[in-house]
Formats: C-alpha cells, sequence, structure tokens
C-alpha cells in the first residue's frame, strides 16, 4: 500500500516538474527569443515630408510653353531606420562606392576638404550651408572654433561616429560626410537627407539593388526649358540662400525650399510657386511602412503668361548677336594703327517695346547662355569674355533707341498674367525691316 503511494505521489510531481518545464520553455520563448523582435516589431517611428508642388509654366505671349515641368525622381535616407540598423558606417561606405561607380553625385555638404591635411571649405559653401554647420557644432556641443584636424579626430573615434581604425582617411571622410548629413537633419529642422537627384530608371535599379535600410525613392519635378533664348528674362530656380530664408520663412517656406533665382522665376514666385503639401509616415525599425496618408493637398503653381513674343525675341537674340559678332570681326581687321568701329563692342542690349501700352515685346542681351545648361556652365560662364551672365537690358548705360511702329508691329492690349488672357492674335512680323531697324540702333 504504502508502495503504492509513494508511487502516485512520484508520479504527481514529476507531471508538476514537467508542467514547469514547459511552463518555463513557453516562457523563456516568449521573452527572451521573440522578445527582441517583438519589441523591434512595436517600435514605431513617424515622421513628416513635405511634398512639393507642381510649379506654374511660364508662356509669351501667343500661349508658347517656354517653361515647364517633367517628371524626376530622387532618392532619400531615412536616419531612423539606417540607426536601427547593423554596420551602419560599412552600408553608407558601400553606398558610397556605389555612387561612384555609377557616376551619380550624390549630396556631401559638409565643409571639410576631401583628404588629409584636413582644411575647412567655410568659403566655397553658400551661406545656407554656413548656416547648417553651425547648427550642427552647436547640435554636437562642440567648440565652433575647433581645429579642422581635431573636428575629424573626434567625429572619427569611436565614442562619435565610430569609423574603423583601418580605414584609410578618405574613407572616414566620405562616411562623416553622410553622417553629417544625417545629423543635420536633427539638428536643422528640415525634411529627410535627400542622398541624389534627378535619377535614370538605371541609377535608380542600381540604388534599390543594395536594399539599402531607410532608403526611399520619391518623385518631383524639374524645370525643362523649351527655348534656349529670352535666358535673362525668365531666369532659373534654385536653392534659397540664408539670406532669402528671413524674407521667405514669413510666408510658411523651409528652409531647403527652392524658389526662383532671378527674371521671371524670381518676379512671380508667389504666383508660379503653388502650395506644398504634406505627407505623415509612420514606419517599424526595419523601414517598413506602416502607415501613410497626405495631411495637405499639394496645389500647383499658377500659369504665367507674358507679354513677351518669343518669335520676336529669336528674331531679336539673332540680330543682336550677328551685329555684335560683326563689329567685332571689323574691328579684328583694322589697322593697327586705326581704330575699328566695333573696338569696345563687348556686348548689347535691345528691348522692343510697344509705343502704345509700353508692353515689353522682346528683350536681349548679348553675349548670353543657354539655361538648360546654367548649372553645368555656372563656373565656365563667371569665367567666360563679356560677362554672359550680365543682363545688360536692365542693368547697362547704353546709348540708342529705337521706335517700332505700329506697322511694324500692331498693338495687341496684354499684361504679365496667372490667367491666360483673350484674344491673341497679333499679325505675322515683318521679319527683313525689323531685322534691318534693330540692327541700325545699334549703329
Amino acid at each position: 500500500m504504502e508502495h503504492r503511494y509513494r508511487l502516485r505521489v512520484a508520479l504527481v510531481l514529476a507531471l508538476i516538474a514537467a508542467m514547469v518545464l514547459v511552463f518555463m520553455g513557453a516562457l523563456f520563448r516568449l521573452q527572451v527569443v521573440e522578445g527582441e523582435q517583438n519589441a523591434l516589431e512595436s517600435a514605431t517611428y513617424t515622421y513628416t515630408t513635405t511634398v512639393s508642388a507642381a510649379r506654374g509654366e511660364i508662356l509669351d505671349r501667343n500661349g508658347v510653353v517656354l517653361v515647364s515641368n517633367r517628371v524626376s525622381y530622387y532618392v532619400t535616407l531615412n536616419s531612423y531606420v539606417l540607426f536601427n540598423s547593423n554596420n551602419l558606417n560599412a552600408i553608407l561606405l558601400e553606398l558610397i562606392r556605389t555612387c561612384q561607380d555609377a557616376g551619380i553625385d550624390y549630396a556631401d555638404t559638409f565643409p571639410m576638404s576631401r583628404s588629409a591635411p584636413w582644411a575647412y571649405t567655410l568659403d566655397q559653401a553658400t551661406s545656407t550651408q554656413q548656416y547648417y554647420f553651425k547648427s550642427f557644432m552647436i547640435y554636437r556641443e562642440l567648440d565652433p572654433d575647433m581645429k579642422a584636424a581635431n573636428l575629424m579626430k573626434h567625429l572619427r573615434s569611436s565614442r562619435t561616429y565610430g569609423i574603423p581604425e583601418d580605414w584609410t582617411d578618405e574613407e572616414a571622410r566620405q562616411v562623416i560626410g553622410l553622417r553629417y548629413e544625417l545629423d543635420l537633419r536633427y539638428a536643422v529642422n528640415i525634411d529627410p537627407y535627400i542622398l541624389a537627384e534627378d535619377l535614370s530608371a538605371d541609377e535608380l535599379a542600381i540604388l534599390k539593388e543594395l536594399n539599402v535600410p531607410g532608403l526611399n525613392v520619391e518623385t518631383t519635378t524639374q524645370r525643362v526649358y523649351n527655348t534656349t533664348y529670352a535666358a535673362h528674362v525668365l531666369g532659373h530656380v534654385g536653392m534659397m540662400t540664408a539670406e532669402d530664408y528671413e524674407t521667405y520663412r514669413e510666408l510658411g517656406y523651409p528652409m531647403n525650399a527652392r524658389i526662383g533665382i532671378d527674371g521671371v522665376e524670381r518676379a512671380f514666385e508667389s504666383y508660379l510657386r503653388g502650395q506644398d503639401g504634406t505627407r505623415v509616415t509612420t514606419i517599424n525599425a526595419e523601414g517598413q511602412i506602416l502607415s501613410e496618408y497626405l495631411s495637405t493637398e499639394p496645389n500647383a503653381g499658377d500659369n504665367v503668361y507674358l507679354s513677351l513674343d518669343i518669335g520676336l525675341q529669336q528674331l531679336t537674340e539673332d540680330t543682336l548677336a550677328q551685329t555684335i559678332q560683326t563689329l567685332r570681326a571689323s574691328d579684328a581687321n583694322a589697322a593697327e594703327d586705326a581704330v575699328g568701329e566695333g573696338s569696345d563692342a563687348e556686348g548689347g542690349a535691345i528691348v522692343v517695346m510697344d509705343v502704345k501700352t509700353a508692353q515689353v515685346l522682346a528683350s536681349a542681351s548679348y553675349p548670353t547662355f543657354n539655361l538648360a545648361t546654367y548649372n553645368q556652365d555656372f563656373s565656365q560662364l563667371l569665367e567666360t569674355d563679356y560677362a554672359p551672365l550680365y543682363n545688360r537690358a536692365l542693368l547697362a548705360a547704353l546709348r540708342g533707341a529705337l521706335s517700332l511702329r505700329d506697322r511694324d508691329y500692331p498693338a495687341a492690349a496684354f499684361h504679365f498674367s496667372s490667367a491666360r488672357p483673350s484674344p491673341i492674335s497679333p499679325s505675322p512680323l515683318p521679319e527683313e525691316p525689323v531685322q534691318r531697324a534693330l540692327a541700325a540702333s545699334l549703329l
């Protein structure tokens, strides 16, 4: 009897022990094995991004589109996702090497020389970039007068960016440049870091194949110049300066907004820009989008119609260029002891106005430039003879004037406007008389 009782007790204890072991195993799996994964899945991050409104088009008085837009792709890096990934520095270095191999220009505004000996390059930075750097130094609680070599040593150290000691100075500088850009999103209230802009489909495919955590593809628009004429009149779009921000922040512009820099683009900024939207995105630590919606819809800018006639503008610019070049040639062929008629023909300008309404029908300045390649050609344009960026039609004091009579160009009431006028039906230009008159006014 006693033996049977002990056996029952042993079985009950064994059953209890088994149940405890099963329970402890399940608890261990839930808290330890799956706990870390559950914590990652439950961690979320919500951020807002600006959805750029399409900029309005610019048209001449006859409805000819002079400046329009095209869809463009760019990639951003989300710092929250990147900082939750392993081997962040190695990921960024591989990304940089891929961009270099593919010929993709990536944004690195860290004002530091690209190789040792280290030196600041603040003299080459824009006022906005200088402001960003000051904000970065404050955010990192660093001495603004710190020497360049000491700053690089500090950023490379394990207590800051943790760049491996066996990396070259050039590799360290490249990664620090991207880490700096990511830090700026915390130091300054601006949108996520744009790594590269205006990318082709092939370039996008190359970057996406890397599976970089937090790399996102976004769409925007880029300006398209449908004419090589009227460059000084139309102007271009670019990043605002710190001085510009003092004015535009009152209008709700972010500090990294693109604005009209000069010409019509700047004069009619309030019409052309439109109203940007706002997108709210919630992601987990792995970068998966949990929710996304537009809190504010973007509204495209208004189209602006000019009193300019692009046909007359082309005729005016071609005539001006031909005349200046002829004057220069006559000077070159003159005898050494003589002074040619074009000895001082560095450039010229013509403004054609309607005598009844004072509307500007054409405004030409020579030499000129191509707006479509303005950014690529900028450095060269600064060094080119006769200052092609200088708008002689508006800024230079030139002698000579010409009035076109009504029979040369019939008047048509028109204003700079954001709404299409009606009706517009100018008569064809009598090209030869006008061309002869334009040329005569220069002599």
